[in-house]
């Protein structure tokens, strides 16, 4: 198995994977992930971008797409690193991740947002990814 990191619509992507394929990723990491297209598209600054990912569909059917519909089939380790100024995916898409997966762990940082790309904060970021995957690639093998 492998570990999987990303961020923005990757997260997107990689809690779907985590989600739809449970126990293939040894760990992942996910930086402000798109969760709920029907929860963000109320609360991001770019709605139409939820839009037309989804098709257009209905707030019902975007939901029926997006990872948090298989957040309950997650085992694999997941870290979430959420940005508390990011207005473009609001930290709100990744706590209910969190809520979601069980002994799932969040990164706060609150004096960031989206880029997550404050000195301080791109410094943690990175050792906090490695750590994460240095100690679930133990579990392993």
């Amino acid at each position: 198995s492998s570990g999987i990191n990303a961020e923005y619509g990757g997260g997107f992507l990689t809690a779907h994977l985590i989600g739809q394929f449970p126990g293939y990723y040894y760990a992942a990491v996910m930086r402000n992930p798109v969760i709920d297209l029907s929860t963000m598209v109320g609360s991001t600054d770019i709605p139409d971008w939820c839009d037309v990912e989804s098709g257009g569909v209905s707030p019902t059917q975007m939901r029926e797409m997006s990872p948090i519909s298989h957040a309950h089939k997650v085992t694999t380790p997941v870290l979430i690193q959420l940005g508390a100024k990011d207005l473009r995916v609001p930290p709100s898409q990744g706590l209910a991740f969190h809520r979601a997966v069980i002994g799932s762990e969040v990164r706060w940082y609150p004096e960031d947002c989206h880029p997550l790309s404050r000195v301080p904060t791109a410094a943690d970021v990175m050792v906090c990814t490695h750590l994460w995957f240095a100690r679930h690639s133990t579990t392993t093998s």
